[in-house]
Formats: structure tokens, C-alpha cells, sequence
């Protein structure tokens, strides 16, 4: 845990700038103070009376317990996952299988319809099907030659099929140069023209080539092929032996050996071997079928997919756990396409958007933890933050949009009001006394020590007790939430018992008859005033949870 700064006067020097709203409360509190003030003063002078203050001594146990900082606000909830499904043709509803507020499975259908316009396109679909399969019936499905050979004489380059290749999805097995040149493309540079006489250097071959186009910056040099495998680099010179530039080489004018469908068996050819017209360059292993019906059973694919998108357009479906939240029709209705039939919200959870001032922004940061209380359903629920949004709003105070994405929350719907507390800081396991058990002597704090003799819940008297035979233990103070404080200190653990001052004031007023009027608060607590709400959560063994007034045992 990071260490907070020593004493807890210094935390009174902190942020002295308050937020605009705040402002207003506290002008309000002092006009309120001021006008109590009034009268009770005024009472006074017209009264004879007394007021008397005493102050006695708890002891009390050092605790441990977690205190936290909170960014709190309120808003309504919306669903992660929301579908609303809408008709793409004029359509009549024939059953409805759930009500408003139902859960659904994934994949249930929720309603079903019936469109003339819908069924006479999946008839025409139909149909096509029927003929689709009745060709592929008689279609014969397996190659009888598997042998795949050139169209056109040449040198084989760039063979990109091997043993064992799928050839179905491959744009080409191999290319066949034919007119015996290949090019190399290099970007353009002034004094080049078309048709312009060059030299292309090959290693330690040169070639001589000739610019055949200058198109969007680049030039394009054609040269005659010496077996050169494609990618091989290229250096292009001009007559006085000038670098132009450099590139790779590709085939210039050139033919694809493709097959349709089928695995490569044999390759019965090299790169940059010489081939004839109708020579053999692949083989294919048996079990290939014919292009013929291969394209068959690909139309057949096509058609079995469109008829189930027009299928679902008849059919209403959830696709993810959800819970049907609005329902805009009912069985018969006959509804124009576009119209929108009911509204299914997934169950993967909630989000909600947090109004963040312009002061705490800095503190509030995603992946943060926060605590979730709805109106309508018992319990506390965990949140995240998932999004902040860095852009302000507002005229007079500025403020931020935090947005906080929930676990699942059963019977909850989108639209509930819902109030969030964002953790923004955490002391985690510390030791926690009560504000007003922390004195302080200039800017050391310190707390009375009570000793082994003493029982937690003994009180004394000031006359009763010996502040000066008591030993004074120097403390770090810590976070507080206006009621507890954490604490750390050399020899001081959780258990031990400390004195906790407690004054009490007594006003006596008399007119007619004597009225006494009795005030009890803690001692110096240390803590005047501050930004940040605080919450404090103690351990497992001490009960409770949540925000939390303070440790048990005692004040």
C-alpha cells in the first residue's frame, strides 16, 4: 500500500479550492448558522443562563479495517446487449411464444410470420434448388484426366503449387512466360522517356532493355528473359552508365496454369524450364472433380443460404441469452416492413453513465471497482469502469461522463434507477481509530496509550485521569472518512487500548422555569472539513461490509 503522508494537518491543507455546487451548500449552512445563531443569542440576552463543557475518557481498541475513497452518483441502467428486430417485408404474425419480461435461451424462437412477398421469393429459391440438384445428378462428379496442361508454349515461372497442395482456393499453380522477356518496374526520375534505350545489370549479366511505359511515377523496363527466376533483383542503368534504379524482377507477357478443384499429386515440371503447348505441368491425385461440378455444388451452397436468410426473415430468433423487455404486436397483426415487432435485452449485463466534477476526474480511472444499489432490488452489486469520456460539459460546473459496466443483476431492466460509488482509493488492511482518539501537539499527532490494566469500554473522568503519567504514542495518520482515521505507529498493533477524549457541553437556560440543554461530541478530531467521501470496511471477523461507520469495540 502506498504510504500517505505524515500528519493529518497537512491533509487540512489540501485541495482548497471547492467544487462550485459545494460552495453553494456551505453559504447555505452559513446563512442557516448565522439566523440559529441570531435567535439563540437573542435568547440569550433576554435570558440568564449558563453553559458548561466537561470532558471524559473512553477507552477504546485500536482496530483494523479498510477505509476508501468514493466518487458517488446516480443514473439508469441500459443493457450491454440490445436487438431490436424489425420486418423487412410486410409481414402477418402467426404465433408469439413469449411475454414482456420472459428469459429466453439463445437459438428459442420468440415469434414466427407469415409474408406473401417473403414466400413467393423463397418459391422462385426453391425452384432453382430442385434444378440445381437435378443437374448435379447427372453431372459427372469425378475428373477422369487429371492431368493439368499448358495452353501455350513457353518457360515455366513462379510455381506456387507443391505435393500435397489444395488447388481450389489457389489463384494460379504456376505462370508461363511466352514471350521470352521479363520487366522490372523502378521509380521514375527526370530526363526518362519512353522508349528510351538502358541497361539492366543482373548480377554480374547485363541485358539490354528498353522503357515501354512511365505511368503514376514509375517507369517500366522490358528485357529479354536468360532464365531468371521472378524477384530477382535488377539494376537499371542508362547510356552513359548512370544508376537509375533498382527493382525486382516479374514475367512480362505470360499465361496461368490454374485447375479447378483437386490436390496436387506430381509436378512434372521446373522453374524456368522451356514447355510445349498441351505438355503435362501438374498431375492431380484421383478423388479431383470436375469443374463442372464443382461449380454446381458452390451454386447449390449459395442457394441454401439465401433461402435461410429469407427463412429467418419469417422467423424471429435470440441470439444470446436475453430477456424479451418489449413486445409491439400480437398474432394476426399485419405489420408494414421496417416496423418494429419487439425488443430483446441480453442478460450478459448493465451499463450506466456516472456524471463525474471537474475536480475528481483525475481520480477516477478504468479498471476501477465500484459498488452498485438499485431502487427496486435488494443487495449491493460490482461494477467496473469501462470508458471515460475527457470531454466536459456544462455552463457553470464542468463535468465528465464516466460509464460503468455491471455484472449480471437477475430481475433488473434497462431503465432503473441505480446510484454508484467508484472506488478511487483503498488503504487496504490498516490499523483505524476513531478521528477524535488522534491529538496533536503543533504537527506531531499522537494517541494516549492506555495500558495493560485497562479494559476497552472503561470511562473516566478528567479529573480521573493522569494525561501526564499516560506514555504518548507518535503516529502517521493516514486516509480518514470523517469518522475513522488510519494510523500507523512503531509498537502500536490492532487490540491495543488507547484513551479517546469526549467532551461534553451543558447550556442552562431560565426564564420562567430552568431548561438544560446537553451536548456531547468527540475531542479534537484533527479533520476540518475535505473533499472526498470516505467509506470504511472492516475486516471479516469484525461483521459487516460495505460502508461502514467504524470498527467494533468501542468509541
Amino acid at each position: 500500500m502506498e504510504s500517505i503522508d505524515t500528519s493529518f494537518n497537512s491533509s487540512k491543507k489540501k485541495k482548497k479550492k471547492q467544487k462550485r455546487v459545494r460552495n453553494l451548500i456551505i453559504i447555505g449552512v452559513v446563512v442557516i448558522a448565522l439566523v440559529v445563531g441570531g435567535i439563540i443569542g437573542f435568547n440569550a440576552l433576554n435570558q440568564e443562563g449558563s453553559t458548561t463543557s466537561t470532558t471524559s475518557y473512553s477507552a477504546t481498541s485500536v482496530s483494523s479495517g479498510v477505509i476508501s475513497t468514493t466518487i458517488s452518483g446516480s443514473g439508469t441502467l441500459a443493457a450491454l446487449e440490445s436487438q431490436s428486430v424489425t420486418t423487412t417485408a410486410e409481414s402477418t404474425v402467426t404465433a408469439i411464444n413469449f411475454a414482456p419480461g420472459d428469459t429466453i435461451q439463445a437459438g428459442d424462437v420468440v415469434m414466427t410470420m407469415t409474408s406473401a412477398d417473403v414466400e413467393s421469393d423463397l418459391s422462385d429459391l426453391q425452384d432453382e434448388l430442385t434444378d440445381t440438384r437435378a443437374s448435379l445428378a447427372t453431372a459427372t462428379q469425378l475428373l477422369s484426366n487429371l492431368k493439368v496442361t499448358a495452353s501455350k508454349s513457353g518457360i515455366i515461372k513462379d510455381i506456387q503449387a507443391s505435393v500435397g497442395s489444395i488447388v481450389d482456393d489457389m489463384e494460379y499453380l504456376c505462370l508461363i512466360a511466352t514471350d521470352g522477356k521479363m520487366q522490372v518496374s523502378i521509380p521514375a526520375v527526370d530526363g526518362m522517356t519512353q522508349y528510351d534505350a538502358v541497361t539492366v545489370v543482373v548480377g554480374e549479366d547485363e541485358q539490354d532493355g528498353y522503357i515501354t511505359k512511365i505511368s503514376d511515377g514509375t517507369a517500366t523496363i522490358v528485357f529479354d528473359d536468360n532464365y531468371y527466376p521472378v524477384g530477382t533483383s535488377a539494376t537499371v542503368l542508362n547510356e552513359s552508365g548512370t544508376t537509375l534504379g533498382t527493382g525486382d524482377m516479374t514475367v512480362n507477357e505470360y499465361v496461368e496454369v490454374t485447375a479447378a478443384s483437386g490436390k496436387i499429386a506430381t509436378i512434372a515440371v521446373k522453374d524456368n524450364q522451356k514447355i510445349s503447348k498441351y505438355s503435362t505441368v501438374f498431375t492431380l491425385a484421383k478423388g479431383a472433380p470436375t469443374s463442372t461440378y464443382t461449380a454446381l455444388k458452390e451454386t447449390e451452397a449459395e442457394l441454401l443460404t439465401e433461402i435461410a436468410d429469407l427463412e429467418d426473415q419469417l422467423t424471429v430468433k435470440a441470439d444470446v441469452d436475453c430477456t424479451l423487455t418489449s413486445l409491439a404486436v400480437e398474432v394476426g397483426e399485419t405489420v408494414t416492413s421496417g416496423t418494429t415487432v419487439c425488443t430483446l435485452t441480453g442478460t450478459e449485463g448493465f451499463s450506466l453513465d456516472l456524471s463525474i466534477d471537474e475536480l475528481d476526474i483525475a481520480s477516477v480511472a478504468i479498471g476501477q471497482n465500484a459498488t452498485i444499489t438499485l431502487d427496486a432490488i435488494d443487495g449491493e452489486f460490482t461494477g467496473t469502469v469501462t470508458n471515460i469520456s475527457y470531454s466536459g460539459s456544462g455552463s457553470y460546473v464542468t463535468s465528465f461522463t464516466a460509464t460503468i459496466t455491471t455484472e449480471p443483476i437477475e430481475g433488473a431492466y434497462p431503465g432503473m434507477s441505480v446510484s454508484a460509488e467508484i472506488i478511487t482509493e483503498t488503504t487496504g488492511d490498516s490499523m483505524i481509530v476513531s478521528v477524535s482518539a488522534v491529538q496533536y501537539d503543533g504537527d506531531t499527532a499522537y494517541v494516549y496509550l492506555a495500558g495493560d490494566d485497562v479494559t476497552a469500554g472503561t470511562v473516566l473522568g478528567e479529573n480521573e485521569l493522569d494525561l501526564d503519567s499516560l506514555t504518548k504514542v507518535t503516529v502517521t495518520t493516514g486516509m480518514s472518512d470523517g469518522s475513522y482515521i488510519v494510523i500507523t505507529a512503531d509498537g502500536l498493533a490492532a487490540g491495543d487500548v488507547i484513551w479517546v477524549p469526549q467532551v461534553t457541553s451543558t447550556a442552562t437556560y431560565s426564564e420562567s422555569e430552568d431548561t438544560t440543554t446537553t451536548f456531547t461530541m468527540g475531542g479534537q478530531s484533527g479533520m476540518m472539513g475535505g473533499d472526498s467521501s470516505g467509506s470504511f470496511s472492516p475486516p471479516s471477523d469484525m461483521g459487516g461490509g460495505g460502508n461502514y461507520g467504524g470498527p467494533q469495540g468501542g468509541n
